[in-house]
């Protein structure tokens, strides 16, 4: 018996000397520990790990690490040095791991220790709206518009409240304007804009553009009033948009329009039927002036110029309507313009009178007659003047930009309107 028991133990550290050797083999297989571990950001919701390669290793193994509770979760395998994690929520902080494996026949063979690290997304900030403006767009509403913001999904607006002395969000929008209604007219008030941006839930906001405009807009009289128009045809077929609609529709080539400006941008046109369409200025050939003997009444002529604050160094005003072919005199000041005269006038062809304020500048003689300036090139010597009819005594928009009124009508502006007066030309 203790002879049996003596072979059993030498038997048994035999066996321990011949699997020894194969154990320390076994052992020396796993691959070397992940160094090097880094994370770089590739966009808000998505990081790139990187790290050194590791001895012996097949490829690697990336867990994503609950902060909370530790618990590691397995997201990865790859058998380069890169991994690139997606889906990720911004302005949230994660922890990684990266274990180098080896495969030994069945059995996969992960490094001692992981390579960690913790990092955190980024939410872009959005730029702070820049060229605020507000513009009234009504009697009791004001137009606000900014230009597009870098980075921006949406825009806050805010409202100035005199009680709480501080700004109310009144709206959001994606647009690049608002409309902000229902206000008390006569009453200034003070607006701002703010970008924002979100992403899977988390938003950043950026500065705040400030701006303030009156309740207080122009009256059904005054919105009659408007501009030189021009008439135009289409060289080509052109898409356009109805305004206050997003219907649709192609303009074929010939077809015959009212452009309110001259651009080679989009503008608007009056379509036959007199509804308003968007276009591209690029498709219009611009043929003429468009005008109308028609005019507008003394009300639309006294509330325009009043209602948009014109004012002049002197008692008196004058406005060029190069729609209605007049020259019309007022007197007063600002908000108080009363109508004194209204005259008939010639005016430049294709546009050559030029739009604007100007003033009275000085005065010479011509065409037998005064020819008081309003405009003046030095460089040139050259401007343009109001004086006699000539040529003929030729009507409509046939002048090189000069305005010529009759006898008359030239004797009153003489007159009356001293240098320095106001010329709006229109």
């Amino acid at each position: 018996m203790r002879q049996f028991k003596k072979r059993l133990v030498m038997l048994v550290m035999m066996a321990a000397m011949l699997l020894a050797p194969a154990m320390s083999a076994f052992a020396a297989s796993a691959p070397g520990r992940v160094s090097g571990l880094k994370a770089k950001s590739v966009s808000e919701t998505s990081l790139k790990l990187t790290w050194k390669k590791a001895s012996k290793a097949s490829g690697y193994l990336i867990y994503r690490v609950d902060t909370a509770t530790g618990a590691a979760t397995r997201i990865a395998k790859t058998g380069s040095k890169s991994y690139t994690v997606k889906k990720l929520v911004p302005n949230t902080t994660y922890a990684f791991q990266v274990y180098a494996y080896r495969k030994s026949g069945k059995t996969t063979l992960k490094s001692a220790q992981p390579a960690s690290i913790t990092v955190a997304t980024r939410l872009k900030t959005p730029a702070t709206p820049k060229n605020f403006k507000a513009s009234t767009s009504g009697k009791t509403s004001v137009k606000l518009t900014w230009s597009k913001a870098s980075n921006a999904s949406g825009y806050y607006i805010y409202r100035y409240n005199e009680e709480t002395q501080k700004y109310d969000r009144i709206a959001s929008t994606k647009k690049t304007s608002y409309t902000v209604s229902k206000l008390t007219e006569g009453v200034n008030y003070k607006f701002a804009v703010q970008s924002y941006r979100t992403v899977k839930g988390q938003t950043a906001e950026s500065g705040m553009a400030y701006g303030s405009g009156s309740g207080k807009g122009l009256s059904a009289q005054a919105s009659q009033i408007h501009g030189r128009y021009f008439n135009a045809t289409l060289r080509r077929n052109s898409s356009a948009t109805i305004v206050g609609s997003s219907e649709k529709l192609v303009l074929k080539k010939g077809t015959k329009v009212t452009a309110t400006t001259r651009s080679s941008k989009t503008i608007t046109v009056i379509l036959k039927d007199g509804r308003k369409a968007k276009v591209s200025g690029k498709d219009l050939r611009y043929n003429s002036l468009n005008y109308s003997k028609n005019g507008f009444s003394k009300e639309a002529k006294e509330a325009y110029v009043n209602e948009k604050g014109y004012s002049s160094n002197t008692k008196w005003l004058i406005w060029i309507s190069q729609y209605s072919l007049t020259t019309n005199i007022f007197k007063g000041s600002q908000g108080r313009w009363v109508l004194q005269r209204s005259m008939p006038c010639v005016i430049g062809k294709d546009g050559k009178t030029p739009t604007g304020l100007f003033k009275l500048r000085f005065k010479d003689s011509a065409y037998g007659g005064v020819r008081i300036y309003f405009s003046w090139n030095p460089a040139k010597e050259w401007g343009n003047s109001f004086h006699r009819r000539v040529d003929g005594n030729k009507q409509g928009a046939v002048s090189h930009g000069c305005i010529r009124l009759s006898d008359g009508d030239l004797n009153y502006l003489n007159s009356n309107c001293p240098l320095g007066t106001t010329v709006l030309s229109y």
